[in-house]
């Protein structure tokens, strides 16, 4: 493809590779489908040559009735960059200033869920697909990094990094630990789980591992149902289950630890427990 480079200036917005094709800008770099701000529309404004366009996008910025109605359309649809600079094809912005209109992609973070010292040679995830329906043209639109997960084949290469964790479980492994989760936020407590089942298969002593799990449904969103039953068996886990769509009452993680209310206080007032809990902070309920 065609190459360009990029010459950085002091006080630019966005970091950029300074040797790269055109492609690589708007597959590598620039966040072409992330959520544009209002001064993406503003700077749009200067370059649009339709009158109408133009109008549309400063009553955007200044916040017009009209612009308020065409905003939360927007907004509705999830439009992307990509998105608005078809709907306003009169604005065609030079690339100089499209690499600081748009933000550059930001890295994609996911708890590992597994245990290196059960699987020392490999790190697991669990990612469940981000995707959502385009009200106004009924399009599925799939998450940016989640969809390029998925499209890869077993053995290629990815640019990943990996981060120290903010959990900091105890020094003492007999200490008790006890988790709570919703759907993928299972995957750091499976990795605890992992490695209390290691620690005890090579004959140590550890304390008490105690998970609260909750999803829709067990049939289809109960993950590695079969693994943490082996675990249970080995004597390591003990696992609350809240699936809140199986039954007419809904059952959330906080029904569970209140029906484990005894056990719960035990282990965290009379045995030094430690509690973790993991999921969206914007769905995580306070109740836990």
């Amino acid at each position: 493809g065609q190459q360009m480079r990029v010459v950085p200036l002091d006080g630019a917005r966005n970091w950029c590779p300074q040797d790269l094709s055109i492609r690589q800008l708007f597959t590598h770099v620039l966040d072409v489908f992330g959520k544009p701000n209002k001064k993406f529309f503003d700077t749009l404004s200067l370059f649009a040559k339709d009158d109408g366009e133009r109008q549309a996008l400063e009553g955007i910025v200044a916040g017009s009735e009209e612009g308020k109605a065409l905003y939360r359309d927007l907004v509705h649809d999830y439009a992307n960059h990509a998105d608005v600079l078809r709907r306003f094809s009169s604005a065609r912005p030079p690339l100089e200033h499209l690499v600081n209109m748009i933000p550059t992609l930001k890295p994609r973070s996911y708890s590992i869920a597994s245990s290196p010292s059960m699987h020392p040679d490999r790190i697991q995830l669990c990612v469940v697909q981000v995707d959502w329906m385009v009200e106004s043209t009924k399009e599925l639109r799939i998450g940016e990094a989640t969809g390029y997960m998925k499209r890869q084949q077993p053995g290629v290469q990815l640019m990943c990094a990996v981060r120290q964790s903010a959990i900091v479980l105890p020094k003492d492994p007999k200490d008790p630990v006890i988790m709570a989760g919703m759907g993928t936020g299972l995957a750091p407590w499976r990795a605890v789980t992992q490695e209390r089942v290691s620690q005890k298969r090579q004959g140590m002593e550890v304390g008490p591992c105690m998970l609260f799990f909750g999803a829709r449904y067990s049939q289809s969103e109960y993950l590695y149902r079969e693994e943490f039953g082996q675990y249970v068996e080995e004597g390591v886990l003990d696992i609350h289950t809240a699936f809140s769509r199986d039954q007419a009452r809904k059952v959330y993680v906080q029904h569970r630890i209140v029906e484990a209310g005894e056990r719960v206080a035990e282990l965290m007032l009379r045995q030094n427990g430690h509690f973790y809990v993991c999921g969206s902070a914007r769905q995580v309920p306070e109740d836990i």
